[in-house]
């Protein structure tokens, strides 16, 4: 029986994903049940991180430096998501954190931070659609999980996970709704380091981002 490599990766997932929940036998497989079940993923923070961990769906659990599934504060109202955490997209993100401290007035280590891919690979790797949309099902997950009021994407994070194709200069600092989520896009810092005539917007828009925490939290901050 011939089979394409994305089904042997989904029956790999599959087979994993069983014995990490200690089945050790199972019979026949129906795909399109098995890939239901599969998107009905773990309902609580620690359970999803240990199925996620696990993850060999696609190529990059293979050359993965790291696994980053999230840091932070997970009782906190905003998140924050880049597209991954390679080593440059980091030392950005580092160089910037205060600049985003300072604007929006709190402590960068009380936002909960997570990537639409988990596996940390090397810059220079390719990364496809493919990869990202596999991963895509667990940052969603986390949303649901994590139930933010606030979510702020950095860079091509947002064209993801809104499935939207507008030039990311354009929607930056603009504000729209991923299911009743109030979600404002940001500039990948990657970019803004590369173009630093970008840092006024980036400024601007950061400012755009404490007016909307400032009139739905009035008080958060000063007890939080």
């Amino acid at each position: 029986m011939n089979i394409t490599q994305e089904k042997k990766s989904e029956l790999l997932h599959l087979l994993k994903s069983k014995k990490m929940f200690g089945i050790e036998h199972i019979g026949s497989i129906d795909f399109k049940k098995e890939k239901k079940q599969l998107n009905e993923l773990p309902s609580t923070l620690e359970s999803l991180f240990e199925y996620v961990s696990n993850c060999s769906l696609c190529e990059l659990s293979k050359s993965k430096i790291t696994f980053d599934f999230g840091r932070g504060d997970i009782k906190s109202k905003i998140l924050f998501i880049t597209l991954n955490n390679d080593y440059n997209t980091q030392r950005e993100y580092n160089n910037y954190s205060r600049m985003i401290e300072n604007e929006l007035s709190i402590n960068i280590n009380d936002i909960y931070m997570t990537n639409i891919l988990k596996c940390t690979v090397k810059t220079s790797q390719n990364i496809g659609n493919d990869e990202v949309h596999k991963c895509l099902n667990y940052t969603e997950q986390q949303i649901r999980i994590l139930k933010p009021e606030l979510i702020v994407t950095f860079g091509s994070a947002f064209k993801y996970l809104m499935n939207n194709n507008d030039d990311i200069i354009e929607v930056s600092g603009n504000l729209y709704k991923y299911t009743g989520i109030n979600v404002v896009p940001l500039l990948g810092l990657d970019f803004i380091n590369k173009n630093p005539s970008y840092n006024e917007k980036m400024f601007i828009d950061l400012k755009k981002i404490k007016k909307i925490m400032d009139e739905k939290w009035e008080y958060y901050y000063l007890f939080y």
